[in-house]
């Protein structure tokens, strides 16, 4: 008689579960609910096709230290030809960083800042600072001026250039405190005999907002020049944006709220002279729950996002007679907003932010999220670290990178980056970071990525030749039959490398996880179509990283037992590759009843 059921003894039939062609990472559900081509986990894997998860490049060496500072914001700027990344630090300083030198500024000392102003650049002349603490100032590379201390603007409009200037001609200045702006300076640049620019060398202290200032030349002419020059606007704000050329920021209302839109006028980023078109208006729609959060000037349309809803402006237009200024916002989400305005980046057309729900994309007129496959991470993370985020055009793929303080099951909290790319997510870890961002280099023309980890500001994602930590968690597969318990034999990861490296391969069962080191050795040159070795090359750098190629498959002896199988692959790996990984088992019982 033939026996059936548990007491049957087990099917010798040899199967393989295949975990290849993997279409993304998904961490919302649990492994065992996966399809076999998703995994639970990729890091400092970059899904560059299905069965190609490439190691991503490991930080360059750091670019420059701040004494005795903590990065709490990084901007991107670029002023004339230098490109900086701008720091604002835990105690309140300004520090810009060249970002191909290394070398450091500090236009603003300790106590200047609250740790978190807003920042844009204008005109690609100067940034501009948004701040409760400071209020609004400007640096152009060699000048810093900020509200409250009344100081005159350094834009001043040269109104009669003049003529028979045989050199150029002493600028001071009339009104104001002292009668003489509160000691400011400024120097005439002379082009044929005519004043063609005044620069501000000292703004001066302590005029009175609205102060009448006089700009008077000294020199021999023939006809004098004239110029006008007003204090610089003392005003504050939490965020600021420049948009159809002018700049605006949000105040506070008497409510004490930031609900304040405010904007310059004609003549420049100092401008608040209604007659010239300045002015502001105060948001009370009800789905601006607290706060206007952020303003953003992407993609042709000013965002105003709140904690709870986004506003969209497209156009203004300005009255003739009367010099009004008009526009209307366009709501676009009355229930979906965010606190985080450093995670707010233009991606390939669509603007992506993120709040404590996920990453959202606006597409058009309408918000939608994109990180449903991110729900596990976002459950887990830690929002006391403030969330940032950046771009980088990672071998050759646009990518939007956010950074989150996470609550990992095995490692504890820490610094990861979740990385976007053509609808699909996969995690980067490069150190304990705590802020990010990005800045399109005109010396490599790519797009790079900044972070740092407290004092330092360290390239990311820019050396291949560094190794970094991978991890692969594959799906944990029943392979089409849940009841039918398996017992893994052997098992396989497909690799490609150009180097003889060691890494981890567990296999996993709901019972329990056995690891067994493989490596990756006696690499197997590729030939190509004209008979040569494949040559790799780095377009950031221009150098190549190596010649040759290896696809290799290391497999080994295994152990498991349950219902479903699966793996996690590891290691410190560099110039490397996950193809695949293949579970060879045979059937053990029905139902999965261990003897």
């Amino acid at each position: 008689m033939q026996r059936t059921g548990q007491n049957a003894p087990p099917q010798q039939t040899a199967r393989v579960i295949a975990f290849q062609q993997f279409e993304k990472m998904n961490t919302k559900p649990a492994r065992q609910n996966l399809p076999e081509t998703e995994a639970g986990w990729m890091e400092n894997l970059q899904p560059i096709s299905g069965n190609d998860l490439k190691a991503v490049p490991g930080a360059a060496a750091t670019l420059a230290t701040l004494t005795a500072e903590t990065v709490s914001r990084f901007f991107e700027a670029n002023i004339g030809a230098v490109d900086y990344i701008i720091a604002f630090t835990v105690l309140g300083a300004g520090i810009a960083i060249n970002a191909d030198t290394g070398v450091k500024t500090t236009f603003a000392p300790d106590g200047t800042f609250s740790p978190l102003p807003d920042m844009t650049v204008y005109n690609s002349q100067r940034i501009l600072i948004m701040d409760p603490l400071a209020g609004y100032a400007t640096w152009d590379g060699t000048l810093f001026v900020q509200s409250g201390t009344g100081g005159i603007s350094p834009n001043i409009h040269v109104t009669n250039g003049g003529s028979g200037y045989g050199a150029p001609p002493a600028v001071s200045f009339t009104g104001g405190a002292g009668g003489n702006a509160g000691g400011a300076a400024a120097t005439a640049v002379l082009s044929g005999g005519s004043v063609v620019a005044v620069n501000l060398t000292n703004p001066g202290t302590g005029n009175a907002a609205g102060a009448a200032i006089t700009v008077v030349f000294t020199g021999a002419n023939t006809t004098p020049a004239t110029a006008t020059v007003v204090v610089f606007p003392q005003v504050s704000g939490n965020t600021i944006a420049v948009f159809a050329g002018r700049v605006w920021w949000v105040s506070k209302t008497t409510s004490g709220n930031f609900r304040q839109l405010n904007f310059t006028g004609t003549a420049g980023f100092d401008d608040i002279n209604p007659a010239n078109a300045a002015g502001s208006t105060t948001i009370t729609d009800a789905d601006l729950a607290h706060n206007i959060t952020a303003l953003r000037a992407l993609n042709n349309f000013l965002y105003i996002f709140g904690d709870q809803s986004i506003k969209q402006i497209g156009s203004i237009t300005v009255t003739v007679p009367g010099s009004i200024t008009l526009f209307t916002p366009l709501t676009l989400a009355s229930d979906i907003g965010t606190s985080f305005p450093m995670t707010i980046l233009s991606y390939n057309r669509l603007v992506l932010f993120a709040n404590k729900q996920g990453v959202y994309g606006i597409f058009g007129a309408s918000v939608q999220k994109v990180s449903d496959d991110l729900d596990g991470i976002f459950q887990a993370t830690d929002f006391s670290l403030l969330p940032s985020a950046a771009l980088n055009d990672l071998n050759n793929i646009h990518c939007y990178l956010l950074l989150l303080k996470y609550l990992d099951p095995v490692l504890g909290l820490r610094s990861i980056i979740v990385a976007f790319q053509q609808n699909k997510w996969f995690v980067i870890s490069q150190g304990s970071l705590i802020a990010i961002t990005s800045i399109p280099l005109g010396s490599t023309t790519q797009v790079e990525t900044f972070g740092s980890s407290g004092s330092d500001v360290t390239q990311l994602l820019n050396n291949p030749n560094v190794a970094v930590p991978v991890t692969l968690r594959t799906a944990l597969s029943s392979h089409g039959n849940l009841i039918q318990a398996k017992k893994a034999i052997k098992a396989g990861v497909a690799v490609t490398t150009s180097l003889a490296q060691n890494f981890t391969m567990k296999v996993e069962t709901e019972n329990n996880s056995v690891s067994y080191p493989l490596a990756a050795a006696s690499v197997i040159n590729w030939i190509n179509n004209s008979g040569g070795l494949v040559t790799w090359q780095n377009n950031s750098l221009g150098t190549v990283i190596f010649i040759g190629g290896g696809f290799r498959f290391p497999y080994s002896s295994v152990d498991g037992y349950g219902k479903v199988l699966g793996a996690t692959i590891t290691g410190t790996v560099l110039l490397f590759a996950i193809n695949a990984v293949a579970i060879e088992y045979i059937d053990a019982d029905e139902w999965g009843i261990l003897p």
